[in-house]
């Protein structure tokens, strides 16, 4: 059943001119992009290295891509209509805003959005089975929230081929990808002549069950959290936050109206292989480290019945209402009622139950993004800016710690070689700044803090990071040289 909503409200403010810089958080309903023409390059001035990275910003949010220009419009634009719905549903059009838009990157493929090794630290993916591999990355930043995720979509394999392997990248919408065609030659008999033709099996999948999952459904799902926990922070149960992710993964969103709550592509096969997952276990906290199939599927099923039925969604409220006042998860769950009720009518949710909801909106409601080209050294920044926190933050134990702090050594030395060869771009020393401190090297964080600050007397940044610096160096007071692997990680 489809609910049909018509919504009218005054446009935002869109465009409050600034200087387009990748280092400075930027409010909701701000702009850095600002189109004002072209500007003769003087003689001796040296030519700007343009990249393959693109920036897409609007009101609130800001999208990087090395991929295809309308894609990331396409993305940019959607995530713009998520959070006019999102506004919508939660009743806070006409609201004030003033928090930090969202920083979005899309990363080409499954492959190269691991090569980033990017740790979650404030934010957790799963337990998911390991057949629903982590291509997002989130972390809800103080500086602004940042999510990543593929350009290309990802294919599912719940059961692998016995034949040639399907490949992880995939495109949503283009039929069916078992179908392949591949060149064969059989080999022939030498005695009789004929041809075998065995080998072609190995060269096409067989027997798998696989399916393309979005590239942007991870964006999506990841907006969709973000927003929850910026707008309405409470102690969410981490199940509950993946499936009101879950609930917008599906989001279809055209000209004048956004659709949501339709069920993820694939949701059965998926529920035939891995089965119902108990609700108890939810409920108090065992799903966590549990042995039980826990896929993204089951988080979207029971949040989708209990955000769309009458019957639940009061008791949901309540339930959630609780555990931001602090109490213990039993209590908490007691006022869902009887668990056993609630699994089955989980379990017995399908079919004309599973509603979807459609908002409409004038064409041209929603404004359109603003797309500027990155120059080389802004590029650098990009994957710079998103790798920070993974790479400073070490982790626990002495073998993990010290792996960890010889790969922040060696991307720290990437970045000060970045700030050697771009020097007029203060983002470069910015950056550097930042990660130094944060890495307990207090005298080179004030030595590109004061590089920043030479440039622009009185660069926020700058001086947050000369003053951290400077703190850090009268804590510790004079001491002997120690090798960087030893000293300390200051957060």
């Amino acid at each position: 059943m489809m609910k049909r909503a018509w919504l009218m409200c005054a446009a935002a403010a869109l465009s409050m001119p600034a200087e387009a810089q990748l280092s400075a958080p930027v409010k909701n309903g701000d702009t850095t992009i600002t189109v004002t023409g072209t500007r003769q390059r003087q003689p001796g001035e040296p030519k700007i290295e343009m990249s393959s990275w693109r920036m897409a910003e609007t009101p609130h949010v800001v999208v990087f891509s090395q991929g295809d220009e309308k894609l990331l419009v396409n993305a940019a634009s959607k995530l713009e209509k998520l959070h006019f719905l999102l506004t919508a549903l939660t009743g806070r059009v006409g609201d004030p805003d003033d928090t930090i838009k969202i920083a979005v990157t899309m990363i080409d493929d499954a492959g190269g959005f691991e090569q980033l090794r990017l740790t979650d630290s404030r934010w957790q993916y799963g337990p998911y089975v390991p057949q629903f591999t982590k291509t997002v990355y989130y972390d809800p930043r103080e500086e602004g929230p940042v999510l990543a995720s593929t350009n290309a979509g990802v294919n599912l394999i719940i059961r692998p081929s016995e034949g040639k392997p399907t490949s992880r990248n995939c495109v949503a919408g283009e039929g069916d990808q078992s179908l392949q065609s591949v060149s064969f030659a059989p080999s022939i008999d030498p005695t009789t002549g004929a041809e075998d033709w065995s080998g072609i099996a190995g060269q096409l999948p067989r027997n798998e069950i696989a399916f393309c999952l979005p590239a942007e459904s991870r964006l999506y799902s990841g907006f969709a959290q973000n927003y929850l926990m910026t707008y309405f922070p409470a102690a969410y149960p981490r199940w509950y936050l993946q499936g009101f992710g879950e609930m917008f993964a599906t989001m279809l969103a055209k000209d004048d109206y956004v659709e949501y709550g339709h069920v993820p592509v694939g949701f059965w096969r998926v529920m035939e292989e891995f089965h119902d997952f108990p609700v108890a276990q939810l409920l108090d906290g065992r799903y966590l480290n549990t042995k039980r199939s826990w896929t993204p599927y089951h988080a979207w099923r029971i949040a989708h019945m209990l955000y769309f039925s009458e019957e639940w969604k009061p008791k949901l409220k309540a339930y959630l209402a609780a555990l931001a006042r602090g109490e213990d998860q039993k209590s908490a769950a007691a006022l869902l009622g009887d668990s056993g009720e609630l699994q089955r009518a989980v379990n017995n949710y399908r079919g004309r139950k599973m509603q979807h909801e459609r908002l409409t909106f004038p064409a041209g409601q929603i404004p359109e993004p603003s797309v500027r080209r990155l120059t080389r050294a802004e590029a650098g920044l990009v994957r710079g800016r998103l790798e920070l926190v993974p790479r400073i933050e070490l982790p626990e134990g002495d073998t993990a710690r010290a792996y960890a702090a010889r790969q922040r050594d060696a991307w720290l030395n990437q970045l000060r070689t970045n700030a050697q060869r771009f020097p007029a771009l203060i983002e470069n020393h910015l950056l550097l700044a930042e990660a130094e401190c944060r890495s307990g090297n207090a005298a080179e964080c004030l030595a590109s803090a004061d590089r920043a600050l030479a440039m622009t007397s009185d660069e926020p940044s700058a001086l947050v990071w000369k003053g951290s610096a400077m703190t850090q160096l009268a804590v510790r007071g004079p001491a002997p040289n120690a090798p960087r692997g030893s000293r300390k990680h200051a957060g």
